[in-house]
């Protein structure tokens, strides 16, 4: 082969290689490998093929109340009750002093009239392997079908590139003493491209609603 043609050969190769987006492809151990910048930010931004899932069950007082001791559990207890009294483990009572002697009565919160569920609420962007998850894990207990007594929420980040940088949750409308309560669960994240000194930064956040009869329902996710 002539020395022109075999440059010209490589030169050629050269120009198509350049021409080929990167994507993630399995490196040494078999994991996916960041990509350039403008398409990580485009697997970053894209719809997820399953957005939302939801998971309701019952749960018994014990562990509602467990769930307050959770690493970065925030939790709401009613007003006058204990956390025992909120989740229905014991009476709740008030004491009255209207009178020369105390009387002992109960304010509406009993364990026979008290449910309490959990709640595993998740969202999901972007797509493989730059998924980012927030999970939104709620435990609460009412006064059935009235108000609201015990929560208690953690919020969990997730991803295959991308890492949580940080996570926050609060009641945003309704709460204790309400029927009803939205709950935000919001993240950070960080996500790596194919230039180790640049990550990718994008935070999101989902409410999810819960009410006195045990129901659950997304109602926003930005």
């Amino acid at each position: 082969m002539k020395l022109e043609h075999r440059l010209a050969t490589v030169v050629g190769l050269a120009v198509g290689l350049a021409g080929v987006a990167l994507v993630p492809v399995a490196g040494a151990a078999g994991g996916p490998q960041p990509t350039a910048p403008v398409q990580a930010q485009a697997l970053i931004s894209a719809p997820a093929l399953v957005a939302s899932g939801s998971v309701t069950r019952s749960v018994s007082p014990q562990e509602a109340l467990s769930a307050a001791s959770l690493p970065g559990a925030i939790v709401s207890v009613a007003p006058g009750l204990s956390p025992a009294q909120a989740v229905g483990l014991s009476p709740a009572v008030s004491v009255s002093t209207s009178t020369s002697s105390s009387i002992v009565r109960p304010i509406g919160t009993t364990t026979a009239s008290t449910a309490c569920n959990a709640n595993a609420a998740w969202y999901e962007w972007g797509t493989w392997p730059y998924q980012q998850r927030i999970t939104d894990t709620t435990y609460w207990c009412a006064v059935y079908g009235d108000h609201i007594t015990y929560t208690s929420s953690t919020t969990n980040g997730s991803g295959t590139l991308c890492g949580t940088s940080w996570t926050s949750n609060q009641i945003i409308s309704g709460g204790i003493g309400f029927s009803w309560f939205v709950n935000r669960s919001s993240a950070g994240f960080s996500c790596p491209t194919a230039i180790p000194w640049l990550s990718l930064h994008p935070s999101h956040s989902q409410d999810v609603s819960r009410n006195a009869w045990g129901n659950t329902a997304l109602v926003g996710a930005s």
